[in-house]
This record gives structure tokens, C-alpha cells and sequence, in this order.
């Protein structure tokens, strides 16, 4: 066997591998692409123009783009683009829509109106939380932030003025809970697991509009995410892909979006009995970790 191995890799290594660089061929037939873009050409402009608001919005595009096609260097903190996407998706949303939107889905949803009106928010501080013991939620909050992170990492002392509002607040403030929660930690995989949970949960949660609105920022993340990593960190995408099945089967056992969970009645209890009770199963933890380096460089 080692002297077939020998053989084939001294073969491989004497053939010239000669390839017609693209530009001298075509990469598709005429008549092939006839087949499939029929004969109806798109109207022209002196500048780019579709009918759709995110194509023609160039803040949107190259932030998009910037996120999907870039490498992760260690140059630059991975989340270094996270800035340009709340940009760019906030100058494409339609802020009196989405009001209207959520307004529609408290009154043909009672309990999410219940939970928006309770308007609950809950700041959290490492010298106050020293009496939960270790594996609860609330010693796991402890120790992230003993770490120097914060749990309030945006929009920390804004007092929402209207659900809109609350809502960003809320699913910010969250984030790094659900990490903790579902097991799904701050790594590559872990981020593209809770992604799809989010989403998930929330289109089969919500009408379609609000949830393609409550969807923007887990969409933009888990697509441009599986397409950076597949572009430039093969050897991690078995394992997205898991991460991506996993993450959709957490979303689909959850009664309701995890925004939606009381997390501050649950600081006391260990994290596999709030994912027993919730009634799904914790993903890996740690055990993703290597997927940060896999993905970098």
C-alpha cells in the first residue's frame, strides 16, 4: 500500500498541470446561459438600480460583502464588522413599519404583549452575584464578568422609549446570557448554532414580517458567516454545518424565542436543569472552542 501511495505521489508531482486560465474560456455557454436568464435583458441605468432596497443601498452592500468575503486576521478583533452590519441595517429598516408590526403581533399574540408591556430589564454586577453557587446561571454570569465583558455591551444607559426600542435593548442585553444558557458558547460554531436557533424560534414564533424584521441581524450573521468560512476555512465547515442543524433543532423545541425567557428567575438554578425544564438539550460548550482558531487567520 505505502509503495502505491509512493507511486501516485511521484506520478502527481511529474505532471505538468497545465489549466486554461478563465479569462481565455468560457466559464458558460451562450446557449447554456440563454437557457437560464432567457432572452429579456434587465433595463439599464447610469447607476445601479434594483427593486430591491438592500441591493441598491451601497452601505449595505459592502458592509454584506465586507462580512461574508473577508478573512478573520488577527489583525482585527473578529467582531470588528459587527458595527458596520447595525449600520447598515438600520438605514434599510423601516422604522414606523416595524412599529406597526409589532403593535399588530401584541394584539394577535397576548403573550408577547405581555412581555413587551413588562418592559423587564436587568442590569447585572459581579460583586453582587457572589452567593449563587457554582454552575447556576447566575455564577456563570459571575465569571463572565470577572473576565472584564460585559453583559450590557450596547445601548447600556438608554431607557427604551417605545417597544421598538425595548425590544433592541432586550435582545442585546441577552446575548451573551443565551450563550451561557444553551451551551452554545462565543466561538465560531457556538455563534452560528445560536443564530439559527434564533431564527428558528422566531419565524415559527412570529407573523412573517415581524419575524423577518426581529431576523435581520441572526440572518446576517449566520449567512455571511457560513459563506466567510466556507470560502476560506474548509477544514471548520463540517462542523458549522453541525452547529447550523443543531442550532435549528434548539429553535424548533422552544415554546417562544429565547428574548422571551425570564433569565433573572432562573439565576439560581444549574444550567442543565433550565434546559431540562425548557425542554431542550445543551450544545457542547467548550468542546467548540478550537472553531475560533480554525476560523482565523
Amino acid at each position: 500500500m505505502e509503495e502505491l501511495v509512493s507511486t501516485a505521489a511521484a506520478e502527481a508531482e511529474s505532471q505538468d498541470f497545465q489549466v486554461t486560465p478563465p479569462a481565455s474560456r468560457s466559464a458558460i455557454k451562450a446557449d447554456e446561459a440563454r437557457y437560464m436568464q432567457g432572452d429579456v435583458e434587465p433595463a439599464t441605468s447610469s447607476v445601479l438600480i434594483s427593486n430591491s432596497k438592500y441591493l441598491n443601498n451601497p452601505y449595505y452592500r459592502d458592509s454584506y460583502a465586507q462580512h461574508a468575503l473577508r478573512r478573520h486576521g488577527r489583525d482585527l478583533p473578529p467582531t470588528y464588522t459587527i458595527p458596520m452590519m447595525v449600520r447598515a441595517i438600520a438605514e434599510v429598516t423601516d422604522y414606523p413599519e416595524a412599529m406597526k408590526l409589532i403593535a399588530a403581533e401584541k394584539v394577535k399574540n397576548p403573550e408577547f404583549g405581555g412581555w413587551v408591556d413588562a418592559r423587564r430589564l436587568t442590569s447585572y454586577r459581579a460583586e453582587e452575584m457572589g452567593h449563587y453557587a457554582s454552575g447556576t446561571l447566575g455564577a456563570t454570569i459571575r465569571e463572565f464578568m470577572a473576565k472584564g465583558y460585559e453583559i450590557e455591551f450596547m445601548k447600556k444607559d438608554e431607557q427604551p422609549a417605545n417597544d421598538f426600542e425595548y425590544i433592541l435593548k432586550r435582545r442585546t442585553a441577552l446575548h451573551d446570557i443565551e450563550h451561557m444558557v444553551t451551551g452554545y458558547g462565543p466561538n465560531s460554531a457556538g455563534e452560528m448554532a445560536l443564530a439559527m436557533a434564533n431564527v428558528t424560534a422566531m419565524a415559527h414564533y412570529f407573523s412573517p414580517d415581524l419575524a423577518q424584521f426581529m431576523n435581520a441581524h441572526n440572518v446576517w450573521v449566520s449567512s455571511a458567516s457560513y459563506k466567510r468560512i466556507s470560502l476560506h476555512y474548509p477544514a471548520a465547515l463540517p462542523t458549522i454545518l453541525e452547529a447550523m442543524e443543531r442550532g435549528i433543532a434548539l429553535g424548533r423545541a422552544l415554546q417562544k424565542p429565547l428574548l422571551m425567557y425570564p433569565w433573572e428567575d432562573y439565576l439560581d438554578w444549574q444550567l442543565d436543569d433550565i434546559a431540562a425544564e425548557i425542554g431542550f438539550a445543551r450544545g457542547p460548550g467548550d468542546d467548540w472552542h478550537w472553531t475560533i482558531e480554525a476560523c482565523t487567520g
